[in-house]
């Protein structure tokens, strides 16, 4: 073995002892700074951003929360670090903001529901009465009538007619003068006129129209769950209007007689009388129908 081989050997073996002294400094510094470190359990959000107004018995219900040890030093004063302190504190609140995803959960991230929120019933006026319809979202200006919008009532009158000229012509009592009388009588009356205008609307669904009253509102989320999603879709076309009796009597007798659709009106919008439209009058003009 050659002078010059021997060298490059002591030299390699220096050079590995020195790399195994400098990572066996390194770890043991790395393993002192670990053993000064304080780790404390906090919770984190899973599943996907919180939004705002979102109630936090929804977020306890659904998991929306897991455990996490974090370093104290890089933590938040109020971070929660408990599952009572998380009950405590998302029981009977929303969220006062977008929580994102994986943040940590802290105490100021919630706050109560501060608005009175008062009964449906004692937002019903004096003399006054709350039905409810329900209208799929065609009928029911696809889904956009919101708590406090007002609308009107079309009705289109075609089944009991017909039902009544089936009836009479099951009978065979009437001669064919009479029949063919009766039967152009019977088209004459199919009709569609607005039956009432400018109801106001109390709630869509379940959510109620905004108390006026009120200092504070606050807009609830609630984030929908497997099985939830359609009927809460479906809630859209469930409308409780505010009427008085004899409005309410003629909305009953719309619905069990004829094809209901409903109009969104502006907040100025002023009732407007009409004649209604019958197979007699369906192409005039508006001038010829006197609007």
């Amino acid at each position: 073995m050659g002078r010059r081989t021997l060298v490059l050997i002591v030299a390699l073996l220096l050079a590995g002892i020195a790399a195994f002294a400098v990572w066996q400094f390194l770890s043991n510094v790395e393993k002192e700074k670990e053993a000064e470190l304080e780790l404390r359990a906090v919770y984190r959000v899973t599943g996907g951003t919180i939004t705002e107004g979102t109630e936090g018995s929804l977020v306890l219900s659904q998991e929306r929360t897991v455990l996490s040890d974090e370093e104290t030093r890089f933590l938040p004063d109020n971070a929660i670090g408990s599952l009572e302190e998380l009950t405590a504190t998302l029981t009977g609140r929303v969220a006062a903001g977008p929580i994102s995803n994986n943040s940590i959960l802290t105490t100021d991230q919630w706050v109560e529901l501060t608005a009175d929120i008062k009964p449906l019933a004692e937002r019903i006026p004096e003399g006054k009465q709350a039905i409810t319809i329900g209208v799929d979202n065609i009928q029911g200006v696809n889904g956009f009538i919101e708590a406090g919008d007002r609308i009107n009532i079309i009705v289109t009158l075609t089944a009991p007619i017909e039902q009544i000229a089936e009836d009479v012509i099951a009978s065979e009592t009437l001669t064919p003068e009479e029949l063919q009388a009766l039967q152009a009588e019977l088209e004459q009356g199919i009709i569609s006129r607005f039956v009432l205008q400018g109801l106001p609307v109390l709630a869509v669904g379940t959510e109620i129209r905004v108390d006026e009253d009120a200092d504070q509102t606050v807009t609830v989320t609630t984030v929908a769950v497997e099985g939830e999603e359609a009927a809460q879709q479906n809630e859209t076309g469930i409308l409780t209007l505010e009427v008085t009796p004899e409005e309410a009597e003629r909305i009953a007798y719309t619905f069990a007689t004829g094809t209901v659709w409903l109009t969104l009106v502006p907040e100025d919008f002023v009732p407007v009388p009409t004649d209604g439209i019958t197979r007699d009058n369906l192409f005039d003009t508006a001038e010829e129908l006197g609007q």
